[in-house]
């Protein structure tokens, strides 16, 4: 039993010193410091902008002092101000700074004009869209998109508003949000007045924004802006996890802020609203355009490799393919989680040894990836990839990491264990994958009703 549970992944709701992304707790002490922070910031600025503004604004920075909760509560620190937020799990060093504000720059000035160009379609249009896929029935069914704009800031903004958050922050007695208020970043202090100024009031109350995904901070504080004078929020499930662990920490956060949240089809809370899954459509007609030539027994799909999980996947990578039938799986593809676009990341999974397995640089397009598999193996589920897959019905299977699923999802994953698509330990993945015909199998799953019906509930079809 003990092998067995090393060889069970146990990341996505382990707790540690920071509470993670699916934690309760970290939810809670989310409300605690926007609670705090919301009278701090009208009181520094001289406004009575609302709860739900602030909330959709700073949310970077929340979760950025949460991150390093553990520091900001121990002692008092001097000065420190960034730009804008920057999340870490150490105190951002000036390297730090410097190095998470030049794409915003190089953005700025690979596009001049864009603050116009957002002012003329708030002009034209009262439906937008922010981050949606760019296909034709998207853009018909929530709007005109809006592009993003990230500002320069010369000059030190008005000095006398980081005095006064200084003085605030000095009558708190407690150190953490002393903390929190004295290093609240530049854009929400210093900057915040000309930021604030410099977006333009449309016909708001007639406005629809539709998010996929929360915005960079100019965008998120133009669409609180129009949100304090009537516009309409609209928010969409944008990944797996969501309607599937109960702490998930962005489903509550978007939910809390949005008029409408849209689901790939399922409903946990009043104004979530089944929807469909724009991001999977995308997907799927990427991976219609390419070819399927299977030329791989199957993919080995990776998430984030890191300090805290390498030596579970190091090991349960040596098991898998020391124990794997080599007569029927000759020939594997290993992808590491791209976490840019710009160089390799084979190198995240170079612990692989093994002369049957070619590493994926994880650069290219994975529907092409994917179409070149006869099945993915998913190393984490809940897994975007996961869904991707079975969206367009390709052979996937895999390892799952979730010790708090959702009432809904409940039945979905019991169905899914029983027909050996998801698995609690890399034996039962193993031991599933050496005595199944793979056709035989994945045709008989894709007719069952239930499979029919989650996929209906959790990656609706657009």
């Amino acid at each position: 039993m003990e092998k067995l549970k090393k060889l069970s992944p146990h990341f996505n709701t382990v707790h540690g010193d920071v509470p993670g992304a699916f934690s309760l707790e970290r939810v809670k002490i989310s409300d605690s410091i926007f609670e705090m922070l919301v009278p701090v910031m009208n009181g520094i600025h001289g406004t009575n902008l609302s709860f739900r503004f602030w909330k959709l604004v700073m949310n970077d920075y929340v979760n950025a002092v949460i991150s390093i909760k553990h520091i900001l509560e121990q002692q008092e620190l001097e000065g420190g101000a960034s730009l804008l937020p920057l999340n870490s799990h150490h105190v951002p060093t000036l390297k730090d700074k410097l190095i998470a504000r030049l794409p915003s720059i190089v953005k700025y000035f690979k596009s001049p004009g864009r603050l116009n160009q957002i002012h003329s379609v708030l002009a034209a249009h009262n439906h937008i869209n922010i981050g949606l896929p760019a296909i034709e029935q998207v853009i018909k069914e929530t709007g005109h998109p809006l592009p993003l704009y990230f500002p320069v800031y010369p000059g030190s903004g008005n000095p006398a508003k980081r005095k006064q958050a200084n003085n605030i922050a000095a009558a708190h007695t407690n150190i953490y949000f002393r903390n929190i208020i004295k290093r609240l970043p530049q854009v929400y202090v210093e900057y915040f007045e000309k930021d604030f100024g410099s977006s333009k009031l449309f016909d708001a109350s007639s406005k629809t924004f539709h998010l996929h995904g929360m915005p960079p901070y100019y965008n998120s504080l133009l669409v609180a802006k129009y949100l304090e004078h009537g516009a309409k929020l609209f928010c969409y499930q944008h990944g797996a996890y969501y309607g599937e662990l109960v702490g998930h920490n962005s489903y509550l956060y978007e939910n809390s802020l949005s008029d409408e949240y849209r689901t790939w089809g399922w409903k946990m809370k009043p104004n979530d609203v089944p929807w469909k899954a724009y991001r999977l459509e995308k997907f799927k007609q990427q991976y219609d355009t390419v070819q399927k030539t299977k030329q791989f027994d199957f993919l080995m799909c990776y998430p984030d490799v890191f300090d805290a999980n390498i030596d579970f996947y190091k090991k349960g990578t040596e098991y898998f393919l020391l124990n794997i039938d080599t007569g029927k799986y000759k020939n594997l593809l290993a992808r590491p989680r791209p976490m840019n676009r710009l160089f390799s990341h084979a190198n995240r999974i170079a612990f692989i040894k093994d002369s049957r397995v070619t590493i994926d640089s994880g650069l290219g397009s994975v529907a092409e990836v994917i179409g070149k598999c006869k099945l993915v193996v998913q190393f984490t589920i809940p897994a975007t990839n996961f869904m991707e897959c079975l969206y367009v019905d390709h052979p996937t299977i895999g390892l799952l990491d979730n010790d708090q699923p959702t009432d809904i999802i409940k039945p979905y994953y019991n169905f899914l264990i029983l027909q050996g698509v998801i698995h609690n330990n890399f034996e039962s993945l193993v031991g599933h994958l050496n005595k199944i015909n793979l056709d035989e199998w994945w045709a008989a799953l894709i007719k069952e009703p239930m499979y029919l019906q989650f996929k209906n509930e959790f990656l609706r079809k657009v």
